[in-house]
């Protein structure tokens, strides 16, 4: 039983994932919850304690999944910066219509509660820089075996691949331009090798 309960939780969790995602946590409304997880106002209370809860732990998923998808690349490619090129090329070209939305979710959080819940805005703030360690680690890891040269720190690499993913996450938003995808994505990873 325990399992089946814990199952059905990360479900919800993911469906409420999306559903923020989309549209983000103010525009998101109870009953918006209540159909896209399929429970009772009540029972969402009882099990995530608010509206908040549950946002908090949706928005914790989002940043696991990222992740998660990266260390898959890392079982797979043959480098660590290949690793991260998939990844780019699969969330900007490949899941971009499987996505409720092109725009990263933790940016979007950042800049939906930087005013209006500081409590929230911190959450997005924290995950940001868990993931840019995790960047760090992994930059870190990429000049150990040479596949960077070193001469700046992995804490910079780090910043400048999240600037540039999310630039490009950005840019691709619009329509008419899925043809720049891969050469700016190319040209992403050939400027981070000649820094």
């Amino acid at each position: 039983m325990a399992n089946k309960v814990k199952f059905e939780r990360e479900q919800v969790v993911r469906a409420a994932s999306q559903l923020f995602w989309e549209k983000g946590f103010h525009a998101t409304s109870t009953r918006d919850l209540q159909e896209a997880i399929n429970m009772r106002p009540g029972s969402i209370y009882a099990a995530f304690g608010s509206k908040e809860g549950l946002y908090c732990e949706a928005i914790k998923n989002y940043a696991k999944q990222m992740q998660s998808l990266i260390n898959e690349r890392l079982v797979s490619c043959s480098s660590i910066l290949d690793a991260l090129q998939d990844f780019v090329e699969y969330v900007v070209i490949s899941s971009k219509s499987n996505t409720p939305s092109a725009i990263c979710m933790l940016v979007k959080a950042n800049n939906e509660f930087i005013e209006k819940d500081s409590y929230l805005y911190q959450i997005s703030v924290e995950l940001m820089i868990d993931f840019e360690h995790y960047l760090t680690e992994l930059f870190t890891l990429a000049i150990a075996a040479k596949e960077l040269s070193g001469k700046i720190a992995a804490i910079d690499y780090a910043r400048f691949f999240q600037i540039q993913f999310t630039g490009l996450r950005n840019y691709f938003n619009r329509p008419n331009v899925e043809h720049l995808a891969e050469p700016m994505i190319e040209n992403m990873f050939s400027l981070m090798k000649s820094l």
